[in-house]
């Protein structure tokens, strides 16, 4: 029965261990997320996002009103580059989220809300669904990979 002990303890070290990784992961890519909407109300040249997308050519940003599907970092540090000088004032929040991890890759679902002040003064309601989706880096920081909002329902 001695023998017996030792697998069995190792399976459950095992288990255990896996499960707090776990959990921590989902406590880092729940920080990633507050990360990037903190930097969302930065109006700079792109550099603040720096820190929250990864700065790979596969990254993908889609925008309430975006027209194209934004593609890799350059383009992304560029959309916001250009973006943000449309504003005086952007605030938004993501509420109601769902986030899951699996592996290197997490992603969340929630409701985007705020609100966004233009140059002419005029505010723009934040009411958005939004998906983002997170891989783990090599470092292990969580970045953005993925950034898609469309317009909630009215």
């Amino acid at each position: 029965m001695k023998a017996l002990k030792t697998p069995i303890v190792a399976a459950l070290l095992f288990v255990v261990q896996g499960s707090i990784a776990h959990a921590d992961d989902v406590a880092d890519a729940s920080a990633a997320s507050d990360a990037f909407y903190a930097n969302l109300s930065v109006l700079d040249d792109g550099s603040a996002m720096s820190t929250v997308f990864a700065q790979t050519p596969y990254i993908t940003f889609v925008g309430p009103m975006s027209k194209d599907i934004v593609v890799g970092w350059p383009a992304l540090k560029n959309y916001f580059a250009n973006a943000n000088e449309r504003f005086n004032r952007r605030e938004a929040r993501i509420e109601n989220r769902s986030l899951h991890v699996s592996g290197s890759v997490a992603w969340e679902v929630g409701l985007e809300v705020g609100e966004f002040e233009l140059k002419n003064g005029s505010v723009l309601p934040v009411n958005w669904v939004v998906t983002n989706i997170y891989e783990k880096q090599a470092d292990g920081t969580w970045l953005i990979v993925s950034h898609h909002v469309q317009p909630g329902a009215k």
